[in-house]
C-alpha cells in the first residue's frame, strides 16, 4: 500500500541548534540534586533602594524577632566581611517585570530567593570583561573579587571591590551569555549578550 500524503510532517525552525546558542544566564544554577536543597529565600530589607535581581552578591541578616516568617532580611553585600551568599532566579515566581523593563526583579519588602556560600552550588554571574583573558586558564582556586556598583566579577584594584570568600571556585567563562545590564539613573534592568562566570559558592 502507498500513502499518498505525509500524515505527520515534522519540520525544524532554522537555526535551532547553532553553536551560538550555549552560553550561562546570570542569576541561575546548574542543576545539581545535592545542593539544589539549600535554595532559601529572604526579604529584600527597606533599606534597600535600588532593584534586586539574580547574581547579586548580599548579605543575610537575621530578622526581627517573630518577624522571620517569609525568611531573614537581605541587603546587598559591601564588604568581604558580610557577603553571605547570592541571590537566583531559581523558582522565584513572585518576581515582577516592570514597565520599560525585561528582567524580573524584586524590591524593598518583596522576597528573593538565595543560596549561602557554603551550599556548593554552581552560579552564573557577570563578570568584568577586561579581566576575562585575566581569569582564563587560572586555576579554579584562584583569588576572586566582586563589585559591589557593577554587581559583577571584577579585578582587585577597582574601588569598592572586595575579594569573595576563599573557598569560592571559578569553574568556567562564556562571552556569549545573557547578562543583566542596569541604569541607575531610570532603573532600567535589560538583558544583553556579555561575558559570565560559572562560580562555584
Amino acid at each position: 500500500m502507498t500513502v499518498s500524503f505525509n500524515p505527520q510532517l515534522t519540520t525544524s525552525p532554522s537555526n535551532t541548534f547553532l553553536a551560538s546558542t550555549e552560553g550561562y544566564v546570570q542569576g541561575t544554577t546548574m542543576d545539581d540534586t545535592s545542593s539544589r536543597m539549600w535554595l532559601t529565600s529572604g526579604v529584600v530589607a527597606s533599606s534597600v533602594t535600588q532593584p534586586v535581581w539574580g547574581g547579586m552578591a548580599i548579605t543575610e541578616e537575621v530578622a526581627t524577632v517573630n518577624a522571620n516568617a517569609l525568611g531573614n532580611s537581605l541587603v546587598l553585600a559591601s564588604a568581604a566581611g558580610n557577603v553571605t551568599g547570592f541571590t537566583v532566579f531559581d523558582q522565584a515566581h513572585n518576581m515582577i517585570i516592570v514597565p520599560g523593563n525585561t528582567v524580573q526583579q524584586s524590591v524593598a519588602g518583596m522576597t528573593v530567593n538565595f543560596f549561602r556560600f557554603g551550599s556548593n552550588i554552581r552560579i552564573a554571574v557577570g563578570v568584568l570583561s577586561s579581566i576575562v583573558a585575566t581569569l582564563d586558564s587560572g586555576a579554579i582556586n584562584q583569588a576572586l573579587y566582586w563589585d559591589p556598583a557593577l554587581q559583577q566579577l571584577t579585578a582587585s584594584g577597582t574601588s569598592g571591590a572586595f575579594a569573595l570568600p576563599a573557598t569560592t571556585k571559578i569553574l568556567s567563562l562564556n562571552s556569549n551569555s545573557k547578562t543583566i545590564s542596569y541604569n541607575s539613573g531610570t532603573g532600567a534592568l535589560t538583558w544583553t549578550t556579555g561575558n559570565a562566570a560559572l562560580i562555584q559558592i
